[in-house]
């Protein structure tokens, strides 16, 4: 065991030269992101069905959380108006 190239094992049993398996760091699960490419290729494949669902969901969507959704959109337009109007005055030269 004094051969230079044998090293004492690393804590817990982990590797001394790092993440193995082609892991990044010591969080890295595999998964990068959302997978875009899945959904699309399901899309492409099935238009129809897929209008449909999403057509369903907005009616679900609109039923269950309308007046929260339509509170949200009328504070955003608020604000931009706002915005737009205090940019507005600030640029005036009276």
């Amino acid at each position: 065991m004094t051969e230079p190239s044998i090293r004492p094992p690393a804590p817990h049993g982990a590797s001394p030269d790092g993440p193995v398996g082609g892991a990044e760091g010591p969080f890295d699960f595999g998964a990068r992101g959302p997978q875009w490419q899945a959904g699309l290729d399901i899309v492409r494949r099935y238009p129809w069905p897929c209008v449909a669902v999403a057509a369903a969901l907005g009616f679900w969507l609109g039923r269950n959380r309308g007046r929260a959704i339509a509170t949200a959109a009328a504070g955003l337009a608020t604000k931009a108006v706002m915005n737009e109007l205090g940019r507005a005055f600030d640029a005036a030269e009276f």
